[in-house]
């Protein structure tokens, strides 16, 4: 029996020129036009423009219609489909946008790795999290990888900044970072390209999909 899969999408924006920018937005919703004109920064036109071409992408390849699904938005600013079985979520840093599908809860998070930030670390992560950066070698790396995982957590239980980043903690579980006395919820981390990528899966047995991830080009 083929595993349930679970697929990840990365849109390079520096791809993108004027040019093909106006012809790739006329293929998108209208909510997501009305959007991108709203916003001012260029850089922020493609990247949102980004996340919605992959998120047009995923309904292809998961056979959701994508001119006719809604999307509906939770409490807290979580997407879900109206009608389909699957969910999805997005994110966005720098040059690239993010989206992951899957037929379990997701949320995800993907970050430009810079330097590591004390202060915030001190306000918005717990003290051990804290002790374990002190000590690391690579704290930039490690200090993006607590935050990656931190916010696709709090983007998967769909409450995203209605619950404190340091109101629950990352732990050492083998090689692999988990939230500590939480076994319902499982990660995902990547590092391309100088970017931190962490999903969440509401799920204990992640090894029971298949992961994979593309990089989308659109022009």
């Amino acid at each position: 029996m083929q595993k349930p899969l679970i697929k990840s999408y990365l849109f390079d924006i520096s791809s993108l020129d004027e040019e093909s920018f106006n012809k790739l937005l006329l293929g998108v919703k209208k909510y997501r036009r009305e959007k991108i004109d709203k916003l001012s920064l260029k850089s922020s036109k493609y990247l949102s423009l980004g996340v919605e071409l992959l998120i047009k992408k995923a309904c292809e390849d998961f056979g959701i219609d994508y001119l006719n699904e809604e999307i509906v938005i939770g409490e807290y600013g979580k997407p879900y489909f109206k009608n389909s079985r699957y969910f999805f979520n997005t994110s966005h840093s720098g040059k690239y946008a993010l989206c992951v599908i899957s037929d379990v809860e997701i949320g995800c998070d993907i970050e430009e790795i810079k330097d590591y930030k004390e202060r915030v670390a001190e306000r918005l992560f717990t003290e051990k999290e804290n002790n374990y950066l002190k000590l690391s070698e690579d704290k930039d790396d490690l200090f993006y990888r607590f935050w990656t995982l931190k916010e696709s957590y709090i983007k998967c239980i769909g409450k995203g900044f209605g619950i404190s980043l340091s109101s629950f903690e990352m732990d050492n579980k083998g090689n692999n970072l988990v939230i500590k006395d939480n076994d319902e919820f499982s990660f995902i981390e990547q590092s391309y390209d100088g970017y931190s990528i962490s999903i969440c899966l509401k799920t204990k047995e992640k090894e029971k999909y298949l992961h994979n991830t593309s990089l989308i080009q659109f022009n």
